[in-house]
């Protein structure tokens, strides 16, 4: 019932290189610090745009979409591990919001007329 060729236990691991993993070299831990860090700035720009100053709606709302393209670009980079992927997949990455820009600008007229421009 049992595989006679699968080994079990410390011995099994150890051969498997499974011991201890090997730190993360000096230069990448920080770069994820950086990264960490400009994500936190950013966070607090975002929250002080919207908590603390009294801007108008349209340069709100253009600092809080600028911000969040930062914040998934730096996500997307770094965390998941995308920053040396091919251009191919920047490309499947950035194709979507272009088509989001898009539509936005297809329908904006419409609902202006629809709903009033202000």
């Amino acid at each position: 019932m049992s595989d006679p060729h699968v080994e079990h236990g410390a011995a099994a691991h150890a051969e498997a290189g499974l011991e201890h993993p090997q730190p993360l070299p000096e230069g990448v831990t920080r770069a994820y610090y950086a990264a960490f860090g400009l994500l936190l700035l950013l966070t607090a720009i975002e929250a002080s745009t919207v908590l603390i100053f009294r801007l108008p709606a349209v340069v709100r709302v253009t600092v809080l979409i600028i911000s969040a393209c930062i914040k998934a670009t730096l996500i997307g980079a770094y965390y998941m591990n995308l920053k040396f992927e091919r251009v191919a997949m920047i490309g499947i990455a950035i194709s979507p919001l272009l088509l989001a820009v898009l539509m936005f600008f297809m329908i904006a007229p419409d609902a202006a007329q629809r709903f009033g421009a202000r």
